[in-house]
């Protein structure tokens, strides 16, 4: 005991139990002043009867329970935590005034700072506060720092500067007189901490280099003298943390921190210390133990709240000591305290019963620990889908749909990851929207916006789709939802996969390929373009054209001369695999021409062209009828002069017109544009600019871009390089109907065919 103590005046415990009452009203009064009865209590937690929720933030944490209620805080500074008294009997929560507060291990005791002087309120109102004035203890520029509360005994560190070391110090009130019983320090030691094991309980952590080692040592102290009655030796270069060493009066347990946490525990008195590995996806230092008679509970916190996946910890489990017999009695647990009787009370959850308060006990018949509800907070421990917005079902206008689907789920806490999934029946492809990581949100949304995971445009046609919420912490089932729908949209010029973008095909030697254009616009530096293959054979045409719908099936079809001078339709059916049917042949004499060209509709009737110049130098319109069979009426001639170009393409309305428009290549690479006056002729041509020379393909594709305009994409081969694909934007705008280029393939794609 040291020389110093002072007489604590009546008229200071009663100004501060006052002022502690006052400052907040109703409930907060009447929980200071009434009795809870706490038999009562014990008979509607055994009945899992609950007069109202518990409730609590999902972030509080238990500090220290007692015989009517429990005191829990949020946040992680003292000086700033909110932390309010919850009664166990049903009464509503109280929020305690602001500033630092700690609860007593066991008891309904709470301890409040006003600068020195500590009061130790009893929250059940059954008995006066204790005060405990401190402001003799220490020094000047160190005082007394407050770390647990053990019954009405303040454990108190104190900084030695000269020492560069802590003390520890009992400090109490015996007969209106501050009492300081200093811990005793084993000789040598270089660092210690301070362990809440339990009601009426300390044990102090020793640690000292001890070369090679960093040594520490567990000790128990006995209250009443702060004598170190028991030692134990910890593995050599672990350590702990608060929470992870406690006493019951059997043993000692404790968790080492290492690679992996490892529970160490002996019998009381004994050096016999055994030691279970335990496995966990988490740090080992948060891994907390409690003692309860044989038996040693032990969880890593937070599971409820975790967003690291599943984790074997996250559970409260129970080990005995005696025979090793291990299982889970919750599924998560938040944080501990014990009650004044020694059991454990847990803010936790189970599946079964959902979140709360419960109290930890050793069963009557079996002695094992058994888990009994106090109070529930009435939100559910596993993820539950409280609302839902899911996919449509049937069939789906894509358009119509502005062109995206959303789903979205209400759920009953953030940590989830939430995903849909849509795959296209006929082609096997998925799309996976981003949809939700964990994160805070409670009400996650997916949009897909008509793309597949591999960056390609997605088909019409069937589908499936799967949103799945599955708990982050790995606690619980996931909730699947799962349905189908068909989806459509109105075909796009030269689209011939039926997914609303233009394509574009290529041919090297024989094999016919097709690329989508948007597909190609969306790739980074280093990304190949996907492909489909069309088939061999197709060198026995010399000239290919892409027409847009010229059959009436809405779907682009192709045309293609053999070397005979036949033409062949192949009338599109809008499929990814199979995107051509069987060819028809349209007619004989086609050798005729040195140039085809379709895709435009020149006359304003709603169906597309073809145009064609023969060799010498005169172009000819073959209006379409919109029949398979008889595709194009008789020709009509357009006009002489066209065998100085070299290219012909139909480029649908680019300039703003009333009708299609042609762009035609000179010899000289001069590229002019031949602007649709909608009868089949057209107004006097307009020069587009020079250097298209270099160009081996000029293609008109619709809109590539999605800006509502007609663009066009050329091929570009240079000398020792791969060739690039090249996008020039519509302008809608005669003058200047093309904007500047942009890159739409990486240059390793070797292109050496056609396009069309």
């Amino acid at each position: 005991m040291t020389p110093y103590s002072r007489t604590t005046p009546r008229l200071l415990a009663a100004a501060v139990a006052v002022a502690l009452a006052a400052t907040v009203s109703g409930p907060t009064a009447q929980a200071l002043a009434v009795d809870t009865a706490p038999r009562a209590v014990t008979a509607r937690a055994a009945a899992g009867e609950q007069a109202a929720p518990l409730d609590l933030p999902d972030d509080a944490k238990l500090l220290s329970a007692g015989r009517t209620g429990m005191l829990t805080s949020t946040g992680w500074q003292q000086e700033t935590a909110v932390h309010r008294w919850t009664p166990y009997a049903g009464g509503a929560t109280v929020t305690l005034p602001a500033g630092p507060k700690w609860g007593s291990t066991g008891s309904d005791l709470v301890a409040s700072k006003d600068g020195d002087v500590y009061t130790l309120t009893d929250m059940s109102g059954t008995a006066e506060p204790v005060v405990i004035d401190t402001s003799g203890l220490g020094t000047p520029g160190e005082r007394y720092h407050l770390r647990r509360v053990i019954g009405t005994t303040l454990v108190m560190s104190h900084y030695l500067q000269g020492e560069s070391r802590w003390t520890f110090h009992l400090v109490s009130v015996e007969n209106g007189r501050t009492v300081d019983r200093p811990i005793a320090s084993p000789v040598g030691q270089e660092d210690y901490d301070l362990y809440d094991a339990g009601p009426g309980r300390i044990v102090i952590g020793y640690g000292r280099l001890e070369s090679p080692h960093y040594v520490q040592r567990l000790c128990v102290v006995d209250v009443a003298t702060g004598e170190v009655t028991e030692t134990y030796e910890a593995f050599p270069d672990s350590s702990f943390r608060i929470g992870s060493v406690a006493q019951s009066p059997n043993h000692l347990a404790w968790i080492e921190w290492r690679q992996s946490p490892v529970l160490a525990f002996a019998p009381r008195g004994t050096q016999d210390v055994e030691r279970i590995p335990l496995t966990t996806t988490g740090e080992a230092s948060d891994v907390e133990v409690r003692p309860l008679g044989d038996w040693a509970l032990y969880t890593r916190p937070g599971g409820g709240t975790a967003y690291t996946g599943a984790d074997p910890l996250h559970a409260l489990t129970a080990r005995s000591l005696t025979t090793g017999e291990a299982f889970e009695v919750l599924d998560h647990a938040s944080s501990t305290a014990y009650d004044r009787d020694g059991n454990l009370l847990v803010l936790g959850g189970t599946l079964a019963q959902g979140e709360g308060l419960y109290r930890i006990a050793p069963d009557a018949a079996t002695g094992r620990p058994a888990a009994t509800l106090v109070r529930g907070s009435g939100r559910p421990t596993a993820l539950v889908v409280q609302a839902e917005t899911l996919p449509p079902t049937g069939t789906v206008d894509f358009d119509r749909a502005g062109g995206q689907l959303t789903a979205a789920m209400t759920l009953s806490r953030p940590n989830a990851n939430v995903t849909l999934k849509l795959t296209h029946t006929a082609s096997g492809r998925t799309a996976e929207p981003h949809t939700f990581w964990p994160g805070g949100m409670t009400h996650p949304t997916a949009t897909w916006n008509g793309w597949f995971d591999n960056g390609y445009p997605a088909y019409n046609g069937a589908y499936t789709w799967t949103m799945t919420a599955t708990p982050a912490n790995g606690i619980g089932p996931a909730t699947v939802r799962s349905g189908s729908f068909t989806l459509t949209r109105a075909p796009r010029p030269h689209d011939f996969d039926g997914n609303g973008s233009p394509d574009v095909f290529v041919r090297e030697n024989s094999m016919l390929s097709l690329y989508d254009a948007g597909q190609i616009t969306r790739l980074g530096s280093f990304e190949s373009a996907f492909e489909t293959r069309i088939g061999f054979g197709w060198n026995t045409y010399d000239r290919i054209t892409a027409t847009g719908d010229i059959g009436g099936t809405r779907n682009g079809d192709l045309v293609a001369r053999d070397r005979t001078g036949a033409l062949w339709l192949f009338e599109g059916r809008g499929d990814a695999k199979t995107p051509f049917r069987a060819r028809v042949r349209v007619g004989g004499g086609w050798q005729v021409y040195d140039r085809l060209a379709g895709g435009s509709d020149l006359t304003g009737d709603g169906r597309n062209d073809l145009i064609a110049s023969d060799r010498t130098g005169v172009l000819w319109l073959h209006p379409g009828t919109g029949s398979a069979t008889k595709p194009f009426a008789a020709r009509k001639r357009v006009g002489a002069g066209w065998g100085v170009y070299n290219q012909l393409t139909a480029t649908g309305n680019l300039a703003g017109g009333p009708a299609g428009d042609v762009v035609a290549r000179d010899k000289a690479g001069v590229l002019w544009l031949h602007l649709g006056k909608g009868d089949g002729t057209f107004a006097p041509r307009t020069r587009i600019g020079g250097g298209w020379g270099a160009l081996k393909s000029v293609v008109g594709l619709g809109d590539v871009d999605g800006d509502g305009r007609n663009d066009l994409m050329a091929l570009k081969e240079v000398v020792g390089e791969y060739p690039v694909m090249l996008v020039y934007p519509g302008t809608g705008q005669w003058r200047t109907p093309l904007g500047p280029p942009r890159t739409a393939l990486p240059r390793y794609e070797n292109w050496s065919g056609e396009l069309f």
